[in-house]
């Protein structure tokens, strides 16, 4: 079902060479796809460009995170899988010179809860780091209020990386995946201040791909009052009424984050 209300915004970037060049750098593409991007990076100078723009986002992250313990069944399914490694000999696959290793070879990311917490803590913190510049013409940049959430599907390991900033008038989606939207039903997505009914933002995009959701000024003012993002299951087509709740199941609901500096 195609999101009508959502518009792809037009980007200088190959939208799939980002996704892969992310991915590759955060250890989450298949063995095949590693490959095969890896054999690209040989004779493409965009797909080194782009590896190494990750790289360094994503390796160069200075955030003050709250470390999370893992579940104890993880820690667990960590150790043996370390002592399967230890007593197992493993002839290393040769690696081009300017290729650096993917994440996935030097951290042996976990699945489950680990590897989704590893990597939502990266992208959010990559998505931070990359806001516009503003300058006044004298002086240091100023930059203006950022504000990012990410709505995360556990069960289908599907993801949205959500970016917004003061004074625009739109909020920018990347869907990191497919999710099944079921016939005759759309997500649709709502801002929840602290106090106040939850306000409608329109169709929430289900196919993977960047996405562009007008906003008034006055929605995005409101999501510096702790505010949350949340994303119901709705009739296709119908009307959207600000209310206390999504008239609809709640799928998702997500905080929003804000950086002022």
């Amino acid at each position: 079902m195609p999101c009508g209300a959502c518009v792809v915004t037009s980007q200088e970037r190959d939208d799939n060479l980002v996704f892969e060049a992310g991915e590759y750098v955060l250890g989450t593409l298949e063995p095949d796809a590693r490959a095969t991007f890896e054999r690209r990076l040989e004779t493409d100078p965009a797909a080194r460009r782009e590896l190494a723009y990750w790289e360094q986002r994503l390796g160069s992250l200075g955030l003050a995170l709250e470390p999370v313990e893992p579940p104890a069944d993880v820690w667990e399914e960590v150790s043996r899988t370390i002592s399967r490694k230890d007593s197992a000999s493993v002839s290393p696959t040769p690696v081009p010179r300017h290729v650096q290793a993917p994440a996935a070879n030097k951290l042996r990311f976990w699945r489950g809860a680990a590897i989704a917490a590893s990597v939502v803590a990266m992208v959010l913190g990559a998505l931070l780091l990359t806001q516009p510049t503003y300058h006044h013409g004298y002086g240091e940049p100023d930059p203006p209020h950022a504000y990012t959430s990410i709505v995360y599907d556990d069960p289908t390991g599907t993801g949205w990386l959500v970016t917004a900033w003061a004074g625009d008038d739109e909020m920018q989606v990347v869907a990191l995946g497919d999710y099944d939207v079921p016939d005759g039903k759309e997500l649709r997505a709502w801002l929840k201040p602290e106090d106040g009914a939850a306000i409608p933002l329109g169709v929430w995009p289900h196919e993977k791909g960047g996405y562009s959701v007008s906003l008034s000024r006055s929605t995005v003012e409101q999501m510096a009052s702790k505010a949350k993002l949340m994303v119901s299951m709705e009739d296709a087509g119908a009307s959207d009424q600000a209310g206390s709740t999504p008239p609809g199941k709640v799928m998702w609901s997500a905080p929003i984050l804000a950086r002022t500096g």
